[in-house]
C-alpha cells in the first residue's frame, strides 16, 4: 500500500474593478392582474428609454429574475380574529446593468434612471468583466501553492514526493466583488450634474482551495 500525502493548496490574487454593476428591481402592485403587468411593462420601457438616451444598447439591461404573485395583509377584526385580506398582484422584475468601471458613466447612469418613472431599488457594485482568467489564475496558485508544501513537508520528512494520485476541488462560488460600496439618495440623483465622483473602489481579494494528494516515498 502506498504512502500518502495530503496537502490543501490555496491560490491567493487581487484585481482591481472594471467593471460596475447596476442591479435594479422594479416592484408594481395592483389588484387587477393585467394593470400589475401593464405597469411592469410601463416602468421597463420607461427605463429602457432612460439608459438608451444616454448611448446604453437597448439589449443592455438584462432580466436577473421576474416573479408575479399574490400579496395578501393579515388584519385583525372587530372579534379580534386575524384575516388574510388580497392586496393585490405583485410583480417583482429584477434586472442587471453592466459597464466598464467609469465615474461619469456612473454618475449620468444614475441621474437618467432618477428621471424617469421607474423608481427602482438600485444596488451598486464594482467587479471584474474576465471571471475565468481570474479564476484560472487562482487555480494555478493554489496548484503552485499545494506542491511547495508538499516538497517541504516530504524533505522534512526526508521522503521523496511520489506521483500525483488525486486533485479534490469543491466548483464553489467565487466573489468577485469589490467590498466598496456606492450608494446616493433619489433626490441626489435627480440633482446630479454629471460630473462623477472621483472614486477608487476597494481592490478585490479572492481566494480558493484546491486539496491533493500525492504518493511518497
Amino acid at each position: 500500500m502506498h504512502k500518502l500525502i495530503t496537502v490543501k493548496g490555496t491560490g491567493k490574487i487581487s484585481l482591481s474593478p472594471d467593471t460596475t454593476e447596476v442591479t435594479m428591481t422594479l416592484k408594481t402592485l395592483d389588484k387587477i392582474y393585467e394593470k400589475s403587468m401593464s405597469q411592469s411593462a410601463e416602468i421597463l420601457e420607461s427605463l429602457k428609454s432612460a439608459l438608451v438616451a444616454i448611448g446604453f444598447d437597448e439589449k443592455a439591461l438584462k432580466t436577473t429574475n421576474f416573479n408575479v404573485f399574490s400579496e395578501y395583509d393579515s388584519v385583525q377584526d372587530e372579534n379580534g380574529m386575524y384575516q388574510r385580506v388580497f392586496k393585490g398582484y405583485s410583480c417583482v422584475h429584477m434586472l442587471k446593468l453592466e459597464f466598464g468601471f467609469d465615474t461619469d458613466k456612473l454618475s449620468q447612469t444614475l441621474t437618467a434612471i432618477s428621471n424617469c418613472i421607474a423608481e427602482p431599488e438600485l444596488n451598486i457594485q464594482f467587479t471584474v468583466k474576465d471571471k475565468d482568467s481570474a479564476t484560472d489564475e487562482i487555480l494555478k496558485n493554489a496548484a503552485a501553492n499545494a506542491r511547495h508544501k508538499a516538497e517541504i513537508l516530504a524533505a522534512a520528512s526526508k521522503v521523496k514526493l511520489g506521483k500525483l494520485v488525486s486533485v479534490n476541488y469543491n466548483w464553489g462560488d467565487v466573489n468577485f466583488y469589490s467590498k466598496t460600496t456606492y450608494g446616493m439618495e433619489r433626490k441626489c440623483m435627480m440633482a446630479n450634474d454629471n460630473a462623477g465622483m472621483s472614486i477608487n473602489p476597494d481592490s478585490i481579494e479572492i481566494s480558493d482551495d484546491v486539496t491533493f494528494v500525492w504518493e511518497i516515498d
